[in-house]
């Protein structure tokens, strides 16, 4: 009776565990089926794919920096890179393991890995025109000038790395990890041309604390360089934001008082009614006007004077007396063809700031034409209108309008897509008046206050301004923007040139030498690629 009770209950246990072990087996299975069902495929951009912006022979200005990537799924493989992240880095991507698995991880150095990934930084420790340029914010779109400007085009047309990979229901990878590369490769290119830009770039971080240097190509006006001082590190922007200097403002945009680097301007007007240029004025130092007296610089009286000689030695009441007999209208007349008072468009979206030039009701007022004159009072204008402006002296009276795009180029091809740049110009002045006052604007370099700026090479024709702003230091000395603009070299011109620095006191001895020294490097670029 034992043995059968045994059996029977041996029997018993036998029949549960296998109902049991069936039970587990079918769970497994749906566990399997449900994790199946589950299973799906992700992907992960190593690089945004934005589009590069060039210079004007399509050598990147942006991304010339190699950066490299991986993809990491588990605490195993970050362990395996850990030495090439950069300590800052470090816990950042551990906790994107820790809480979605994967990540892309930027390393200091390649790796022989088939799973590096080598892309570009968009903006490199040494990028070239930064402040044209911009930067672009967290998500990758454009905050600040071209990058703003263009970043419908520049978005998603550029080369573009993606990892596609499978996950389960468990959020584990599996199988292989499969890079795919898409994207136009596509290419922005500026009118900017890299070597002068970089040498521009040279020039104004030793010499010009706070300002700017333009570059216009006279017979194209395309810019070919655009400098800006103090410069900023895109990629590290928050750490400029509360500079006094504004290091992330691009000068070349913003309005000054011009000074007397107006004067070439109303010296032509002048000549296109009609006046004489030998006749003779003599200066004081002083000339009053209403009441009011206005002084040349330093209260020198400079004697006798021509036009010419009123340009060499930079006269203010030469001009004053020229002007003050009812010829506001023609002030306001030049303006509008050179487009004072008003914003310049670069390109789509890209402009100067306005500046400003008075009213023609104001201009009928003697006080006001007495400072406009010697670029005072309320008169401003931005770096790249005076360019524009000296610039009709070097191409006989045209005024060929700024521009600084080329066009998108597919990168691998180099084949234009889309034309962008668009020739513009129209006579403002005569041949002959531009000519002339072209020759005179040369005296002013070879043997006037501008001497400082006569290049080593070749010869040059501008102008210097100190002009006044108004503004007391700390120190209780007032502040001046100093001006040169000029072309060279003065034979064929091949660039109008504007260097402007803020609080540069007087012209002849900060911005005059600038210029100077652009020429000469202009002239060592440009004899060994066999142009003199």
């Amino acid at each position: 009776m034992t043995e059968k009770r045994l059996l029977i209950l041996y029997c018993a246990i036998f029949a549960f565990a296998f109902i049991v072990e069936i039970k587990m087996v079918s769970l497994i299975t749906d566990d399997y089926a449900y994790l199946a069902e589950k299973q799906t495929v992700h992907s992960v951009d190593i690089s945004t794919g934005r589009a590069d912006i060039a210079d004007c022979n399509l050598n990147n200005i942006t991304g010339t920096e190699n950066r490299f990537r991986t993809f990491i799924t588990n605490e195993t493989d970050l362990q395996n890179i850990y030495e090439y992240i950069r300590e800052e880095d470090r816990p950042r991507f551990y906790r994107q393991v820790q809480q979605q698995r994967q990540a892309v991880v930027e390393l200091t150095a390649p790796l022989q890995s088939e799973q590096i990934y080598t892309t570009s930084k968009r903006y490199s420790s040494a990028n070239i025109a930064q402040h044209l340029i911009g930067y672009t914010d967290l998500a990758g779109d454009g905050v600040t000038g071209i990058e703003k400007a263009y970043n419908t085009s520049l978005k998603n047309n550029g080369e573009k790395i993606t990892v596609s990979f499978n996950v389960n229901g468990n959020g584990d990878i599996y199988g292989d990890i499969t890079p795919q590369i898409t994207g136009n490769r596509q290419v922005l290119s500026l009118t900017i041309d890299n070597a002068l830009q970089r040498l521009r770039e040279g020039i104004a971080k030793e010499n010009i604390p706070n300002g700017s240097v333009i570059i216009m190509e006279c017979a194209t006006g395309k810019i070919k360089a655009m400098a800006s001082t103090p410069v900023y590190d895109a990629n590290n922007v928050v750490e400029y934001l509360d500079d006094d200097n504004s290091p992330m403002v691009n000068k070349a945009l913003q309005s000054y008082e011009p000074g007397s680097v107006i004067k070439p301007l109303w010296a032509a007007a002048l000549l296109e009614q009609g006046m004489n240029k030998d006749k003779i004025y003599y200066c004081n130092g002083y000339t009053t006007v209403n009441g009011h007296t206005y002084h040349c610089a330093n209260n020198r009286a400079h004697g006798p004077l021509d036009l010419q000689q009123a340009l060499v030695v930079s006269c203010n009441c030469y001009f004053i007396d020229r002007y003050v007999r009812n010829k506001g209208f023609v002030f306001s007349q030049m303006a509008n063809q050179l487009d004072f008072g008003t914003q310049l468009q670069l390109c789509d979206s890209y402009y100067t700031s306005a500046g400003n030039f008075p009213t023609a009701e104001q201009t009928e007022n003697m006080g006001v034409q007495s400072s406009i004159c010697f670029g005072q009072g309320n008169f401003r204008l931005t770096p790249v209108h005076v360019a524009s402006y000296m610039n009709i002296f070097a191409t006989g009276g045209l005024y060929v309008s700024p521009q600084i795009i080329e066009g998108i180029y597919d990168k691998t091809t180099e084949k234009q897509l889309e034309k962008l740049y668009n020739f513009n110009c129209k006579r403002v002045i005569g041949k002959e008046t531009a000519d002339t006052v072209k020759n005179m604007l040369i005296q002013v370099t070879e043997k006037g206050a501008s001497r400082n700026a006569k290049p080593t090479f070749l010869s040059a024709g501008g102008k210097t301004g100190t002009a006044q702003t108004g503004k007391i230091k700390e120190n209780g000395e007032e502040l001046f923007t100093a001006w040169y603009c000029g072309f060279y070299p003065a034979d064929k011109p091949l660039y109008t040139i504007c260097v402007t620095i803020y609080d540069g006191g007087e012209s002849s001895y900060s911005a005059a030498p600038v210029f100077k020294k652009i020429c000469d490097s202009i002239y060592y670029l440009k004899y060994a690629d066999g142009i003199q």
